[in-house]
């Protein structure tokens, strides 16, 4: 590009863009600033194009008006165009995919409970990899257990009788007891003094939903008052 060229797009173009997209109606998630960074850039490849080709360089304001009517306002971005990506712009305004916020207040009909899209489609299962790290940690114990041992803490996670483990080895209550002590302190040796408050305590995406909807509650509250 020009420095001549350079200078229309700095000087006349970006002003003109900047305008059109203040009035500009968005898409989805769009953000003003990314849609007018948008049409800049295509209005510098149009106005280098037209200087490659040796043709004569349109007003500044009819590239300002091909940038963002024609080009951003119909889902094109300067990053692709293309219709398959459900969160694309095109992909939007053609009909084929709608964006909802996590944020998007949903009720439900038994309890009329106010409720978000996110937690709707939360899951309420652990994350993956915490699951994945206490497996390995349970399996690496396990193999430094001997069989009665490893049956009897066996019993104590799936909650059945450890009656069953006294009648197999012929054992008395008291002796299996005495195992399940020395257990006790095997695991919390091995897995660490913070074990039970780990596995009870809830996710924090849960506990930022319960302060804000107690800071709700208090305002509302406060108002009634």
């Amino acid at each position: 590009m020009s420095p001549h060229a350079g200078e229309m797009l700095i000087q006349e173009v970006a002003p003109r863009i900047r305008s059109l997209t203040k009035t500009l109606q968005k898409v989805g998630v769009d953000d003003r600033e990314e849609i007018y960074q948008d049409a800049l850039a295509f209005a510098a490849s149009l106005i280098a194009s037209l200087e490659a080709r040796g043709k004569q360089l349109v007003t500044p304001g009819n590239v300002a008006f091909f940038a963002v009517r024609l080009v951003v306002k119909a889902g094109r971005r300067s990053t692709g165009s293309s219709k398959t990506d459900v969160l694309h712009p095109g992909t939007q305004l053609s009909g084929r995919s709608r964006v909802h916020s996590l944020e998007e207040p949903v009720y439900d009909e038994g309890t009329q409970e106010p409720l978000t899209l996110g937690e709707v489609l939360a899951s309420e299962a652990e994350d993956p990899s915490v699951t994945g790290a206490r497996n390995l940690d349970w399996h690496a114990l396990l193999s430094t257990l001997d069989e009665k041992a490893r049956h009897i803490l066996k019993c104590l996670a799936e909650g059945r009788p450890l009656l069953e483990v006294a009648l197999a080895y012929g054992i008395s209550r008291s002796g299996v007891q005495t195992i399940k002590e020395k257990l006790k302190h095997v695991v919390t040796e091995f897995m660490g003094e913070d074990l039970l408050a780990d596995v009870q305590r809830l996710p924090a995406w849960k506990d930022n939903i319960r302060a804000s909807r107690e800071k709700v509650a208090c305002r509302i509250e406060r108002q009634m008052a």
